[in-house]
């Protein structure tokens, strides 16, 4: 129990070190590092630790920590938070269960969220019983801190006087002097405060989540987990129809798919295929998780089935995973048709990488149909975590902004870019790209571009970084616009 409240105090006083009034950096790695660090270790001192292949949960959760250092990308550092926060609970889950059932993984998600809550309120207790049983001790440390209270004041007038009266006295002491200035001026009396009780909730959050998981969870009644263990009851007949309904609709549209789109491409000059492709790969890409969801579902039915029954629900469920094939692989040449005509943007990138996941996560969907023993939930959340850190590291900006610069040098005679969005929508991870837009023939780009060249030059270097908020992607776009202000004396006059 000691080891929790000193070890959460401690990483609650270092979150306020490294994120308070900073912008996220390499401190989120180091942050992150530190917390996990200290997980696996209360976990293994309570001896709670039952699977130890979980541990390798820790590598994407550091991964993704550690882009906020590598990196400058709005979106992910959102995103990022929640995407760690969602993999330590699963690491925690993993690691302390024996047997995980699918029905029962998001009721172990919401007691590990929730019942938190009520580890809290075991930590005050805790901190109450810890007052009783230190009455003595407590006297003294009273004593100290009011000998505190009365001598620091004194001496911090003292002082601040003599380092006014003296400038060698001064510059002794300069360090002392600052963080009061900092606290007193910068800070204000207000800020100060609502830094403390930033520490203080950061402090039973952490504190209430390790007591909660150390613990059995009580929040679902043993009746509701004898429910979760037995799998979802759906009777075979609903099951069927719904798996037949959706084949006959998927066969017919996967005809007009192979007749329209694939096979008639380029045969008529009235057909305008990028706007037909605009018009429906969202939609596929939603009808693709919907097959997926059903699958699962599907798959999971635990109602008893006769012989028959789980032979046509099985022949029933490949033909959806064909169709979905089919119909991935058509939002794929919409999205394809679109970008090779308007370009590369966020949302279309997206598009990419959550289809070719889809198409990935069809392989463990098609062994488990076919009955060979696999654990689907597993399988399918390494899957996408490997897909996500994956997106992550492509350096999505970059990505956006070299293939539309080349794109448009390539052939700026017939091609148009967007100049505006790439300015608004990606960081400093694109700038050594968009230098290469200065050798552009149309002065109109060339000269939006050395504004906004010029804006950001001066904004990073008006930014002074602490060592917390170091960024790889800043660094490498400062170099890149002291480059070529070295090369051409003139680019931003």
């Amino acid at each position: 129990m000691g080891t929790i409240m000193t070890g959460s105090i401690i990483l609650s006083i270092l979150q306020s070190i490294l994120f308070w009034d900073k912008h996220l950096g390499i401190s989120v790695f180091l942050f992150t590092t530190l917390a996990i660090l200290f997980l696996i270790y209360v976990l293994y001192q309570n001896k709670k630790i039952v699977n130890k292949k979980a541990l390798w949960f820790i590598l994407p959760i550091i991964l993704l920590s550690s882009t906020y250092f590598l990196f400058n990308n709005t979106f992910f550092q959102v995103t990022n938070i929640i995407a760690i926060v969602i993999l330590t609970f699963i690491m925690c889950i993993y690691l302390t269960k024996t047997k995980i059932k699918t029905p029962q993984f998001l009721k172990n998600m919401i007691e590990l969220g929730v019942g938190s809550l009520e580890g809290m309120q075991e930590v005050v207790e805790n901190l109450k019983k810890y007052k009783n049983e230190n009455n003595i001790k407590q006297e003294k440390v009273k004593k100290i801190g009011k000998s505190i209270l009365i001598v620091l004041p004194i001496i911090l007038v003292v002082l601040i006087l003599l380092a006014t009266a003296d400038s060698i006295f001064a510059n002794m002491f300069e360090g002392i002097t600052q963080g009061i200035k900092n606290i007193t001026i910068t800070q204000g009396t207000f800020s100060f405060c609502l830094r403390i009780i930033t520490v203080l909730i950061v402090f039973f959050l952490i504190a209430g989540y390790l007591l909660n998981l150390i613990q059995d969870n009580t929040l679902f009644t043993a009746e509701e987990r004898e429910g979760a263990s037995k799998g979802i009851q759906i009777e075979s007949m609903t099951i069927n129809m719904m798996l037949t309904l959706l084949n006959i609709i998927y066969a017919i549209f996967c005809t007009i798919q192979i007749a329209n789109l694939f096979t008639q491409i380029g045969n008529t000059e009235e057909f305008n295929y990028a706007e037909y492709a605009r018009q429906g790969f969202f939609q596929l890409m939603l009808v693709s998780i919907i097959n997926f969801v059903i699958l699962v579902v599907s798959n999971n039915n635990r109602k008893e089935q006769t012989h028959k029954q789980k032979n046509y629900t099985k022949g029933m469920s490949i033909f959806i995973l064909i169709f979905t094939v089919i119909i991935i692989l058509s939002a794929f040449y919409r999205m394809n048709l679109y970008e090779q005509e308007y370009g590369y943007t966020y949302l279309r990138l997206f598009v990419y990488y959550i289809l070719a996941t889809e198409m990935i996560l069809i392989i463990p969907c098609f062994i488990a149909i076919i009955g060979k023993k696999i654990d689907l939930l597993k399988v399918s959340i390494i899957i996408l975590t490997t897909m996500y850190v994956f997106i992550n590291f492509s350096n999505i900006d970059s990505t956006i902004a070299t293939k539309n610069v080349d794109r448009y040098l390539k052939d700026e005679s017939q091609r148009e870019i967007d100049i505006s969005y790439l300015i608004r929508h990606t960081g400093t991870d694109a700038i050594p790209e968009l230098t290469k837009l200065l050798k552009a023939k149309d002065e109109k780009v060339v000269e939006r571009i050395k504004a906004y060249l010029y804006q950001e030059k001066q904004e990073l270097e008006g930014e002074k970084m602490q060592w917390q908020e170091f960024n790889y992607s800043k660094q490498k776009a400062k170099n890149a616009l002291k480059e070529l202000n070295k090369y051409n004396t003139n680019i931003y006059d």
